[in-house]
This record gives C-alpha cells, sequence and structure tokens, in this order.
C-alpha cells in the first residue's frame, strides 16, 4: 500500500482517533500521545496489510486498547510528569464543579482500564463514542446481543467502583 494511501488514512481517521483516546482519558495531551502510538503502530506495518482492513473498526480497537493502556500505566491525580493536573479553562461550571469532573474522569478511566477488555470496549464504543449494538458488534467481531451482554456486564462493574460519584436513579432530594 503506498505512503498516499497511508496519508490518507490519517486524514480521513485522525479526528476518530483523538476523539476516542480523548473521552477515554480525559487528558488532551495523552490523548493525542495515544492518537500518535495508534498511527505510528499502523505505519510500521503498514506494508503487511491487504485491501480487506475494516479501518474504522481496526482503529477503534487499537485506540480503545492504547488508551486503556495509558490509564493503567498513568498514576491517579498526576499528568505524564508527576505533577497534579492543572484544571480546564471551562470557566462555566464552578471550580468545585471543574474539580470533580476532572475527578470523575479519571476515576471512570481508572476504572475502564480493570475491566476485561470486551466489556471495556463494549462501553467505550457504545456509551462513549454512541455506536448503537450493531455498530459496536461490528468493531468487537461478535453480535449485537454479545455486545449488550459485554455492555451490561460493564455497567454493573463501573457501578460498583464508581458508586460514589453517581445519583440514584429517580428524585434527587433537595
Amino acid at each position: 500500500m503506498s505512503d498516499k494511501s497511508f496519508e490518507n488514512l490519517v486524514n480521513v481517521h485522525s479526528r476518530q482517533v483523538l476523539n476516542t483516546a480523548l473521552r477515554v482519558l480525559g487528558d488532551a495531551n495523552l490523548a493525542q500521545d495515544v492518537h500518535q502510538e495508534v498511527f505510528l503502530a499502523v505505519w510500521r506495518r503498514w506494508n503487511s496489510y491487504n485491501g480487506s482492513v475494516k479501518w474504522p473498526a481496526y482503529l477503534y480497537r487499537a485506540t480503545i486498547r492504547k488508551a486503556l493502556a495509558a490509564a493503567r500505566t498513568r498514576p491517579q491525580g498526576e499528568d505524564r510528569n508527576g505533577e497534579c493536573r492543572p484544571e480546564r479553562a471551562d470557566t462555566s461550571a464552578p471550580p468545585d464543579g471543574r474539580l470533580a469532573a476532572d475527578e470523575l474522569q479519571q476515576k471512570l478511566g481508572a476504572a475502564l482500564a480493570k475491566l476485561p477488555d470486551r466489556q471495556a470496549d463494549a462501553f467505550i464504543l457504545m456509551r462513549l463514542e454512541g455506536l448503537d449494538a450493531g455498530g459496536a458488534a461490528d468493531v468487537l467481531g461478535c453480535s449485537p446481543e454479545t455486545a449488550r451482554v459485554h455492555l451490561h456486564r460493564a455497567l454493573r462493574r463501573l457501578n460498583r467502583e464508581l458508586h460514589e460519584y453517581l445519583q440514584p436513579c429517580g428524585r434527587v432530594k433537595p
């Protein structure tokens, strides 16, 4: 396959890869690193691919794997340099709300990193990426029902892991 084909692949799928990594990690710098790692890995094996690769599915899986690996190795509460992560520039939420959102994003990444691969994949694809069960099944290489089962199991485990951050369904007492 040609260099021009690789350049076209990057141009077409770059945003998807970066956004997926960002949704999983919640850290723009780390997501950019994952983005580069995904395309570097593809480039290294570029001449071994044949024309039958389903690139969107392949890139989703590769991005999720690398993002979860990054989440597993990142110390909680710290950025890549071991310093406390700065607050986001979003000023629409009060400072305590931004800190809580940052903490939740970090906890979610850590909890996803603990899930079995298929459960993490299903959660990321269906809840973070917005794919339906059929779309997630295409990426995962399984039936839509199996994708829903993986999602259900992921939700149960994440509920146990993140229960302190979740509000009960129904009315919220003042």
